[in-house]
């Protein structure tokens, strides 16, 4: 690790204006800081998504295990996305796969594994929001994305009858951020055509009951009313409460026990009670409080860590030369990769490369390579370097 580091100062570029189904990623430059820059470094700057490093999450799944194999093949899921170059669509595919498996049954309480659910919609059972979660969580591992499980409720004091729901996040390299997915009835939530995660549709729902949010379904993204099939579950408000499965492995390593639930430690929850109802019809607290099982973090990103996404801490060892060090919180990584300034893209060595800087503008990019060969975002850097 390094010392305490320099800041070199750099402009900063506006934000990458796109059309609105397209995404918007971290372009930003931000400053770079480079430990000991003598006064030829002139500027450095770095854009991209922001490192977070996965704190509070445990587990990670295998892709390359047999039940994963198995589910790609005997299920065929790449031809689900046969011919999607894009990774959201094919994303898209994938939960509108797991939605059209089986029809809906609020009241099934099966509690078997993956397959027996798939194997059992094919003899025409249906499956509930638990099964979907289940599944999609499978399928998605299968397919090389990093994919965690949530369990979310409206306001139980407003709708007393709404019910606890489950869903999952997946995160998406095109827009470097989580993305919530509800598998059960085959949506998410946008805002100005950008894909959201389950904290923001949160914070969405507490602060204007998420009336500037759109809910799209299907592959194509089809704006659909909030007050649907399932409302209020299924609405932006079925948000007022959200909590993640500290375990991320339930699908490969099925068997674990870990029942604890990470929180956004906001105003809402501090000033507000999570009620449920229990098998006695009767509004009780959320069982992890008794149990001390909620993990209440307030720093965001402890919840939106990055997958994927690679961390630079530069110093310079020399006039002209940087030393930088590459780390990331990437499951099942299989390489980093490095390219400068626009050239081939080659294998980085132990985490670390000496980049040697030419007089003028100098440009670094890095990104991740999973053992599916899924690339994780680029981050890129740039330094100018006086004569």
């Amino acid at each position: 690790m390094f010392s305490a580091r320099l800041l070199v100062i750099g402009l900063g570029v506006a934000l990458m204006v796109v059309a609105s189904a397209e995404p918007i990623l971290a372009q930003t430059a931000r400053p770079l800081l480079v430990e000991g820059a003598d006064a030829k470094v002139l500027k450095a700057t770095v854009s991209g998504p922001e490192f977070a490093a996965n704190t509070l999450f445990v587990g990670v799944e295998d892709p390359l295990c047999a039940d994963a194999k198995r589910l790609r093949k005997d299920y065929q899921l790449d031809d689900v996305v046969n011919g999607e170059a894009g990774e959201f669509r094919k994303l898209l595919k994938l939960r509108h796969w797991v939605h059209s498996r089986w029809h809906i049954d609020n009241d099934q309480n099966f509690n078997g594994g993956v397959f027996e659910i798939l194997e059992r919609a094919k003899a025409g059972d249906g499956f509930n929001c638990s099964h979907a979660m289940k599944v999609q969580h499978a399928v998605m591992t299968a397919m090389g994305f990093v994919v965690r499980d949530l369990g979310v409720q409206c306001n139980t004091e407003e709708y007393p009858d709404g019910f606890h729901h489950g869903v999952n996040e997946v995160w998406s390299n095109e827009y470097a951020k989580w993305v919530l997915v509800d598998g059960e009835y085959d949506f998410h939530f946008e805002r100005g055509g950008q894909p959201l995660s389950a904290l923001e549709v949160h914070e969405a729902a507490r602060s204007d009951g998420g009336r500037q949010l759109v809910k799209v379904q299907g592959p194509d993204r089809t704006a659909v009313p909030m007050k649907g099939l399932g409302f209020p579950f299924t609405s932006a408000i079925g948000y007022w409460w959200t909590s993640y499965h500290v375990r991320q492995n339930t699908f490969t390593q099925s068997q674990g026990n870990e029942s604890r639930l990470v929180i956004f430690d906001n105003e809402a929850f501090r000033q507000t009670t999570w009620l449920r109802k229990r098998g006695d019809n009767v509004l009780r607290k959320h069982w992890a409080y008794d149990a001390n099982a909620f993990v209440a973090t307030r720093d965001r990103r402890q919840i939106e860590w990055t997958p994927g996404v690679c961390e630079l801490q530069v110093r310079q060892r020399a006039p002209a030369e940087l030393e930088v060090l590459v780390s990331t919180s990437t499951p099942n990584l299989k390489f980093t990769s490095v390219r400068l300034d626009g050239g081939d893209w080659r294998l980085l060595e132990g985490g670390k490369l000496i980049w040697k800087l030419k007089a003028g503008g100098n440009r670094l990019e890095v990104r991740t390579r999973n053992v599916l060969d899924v690339d994780g975002p680029i981050v890129t850097a740039v330094v100018m370097l006086g004569s």
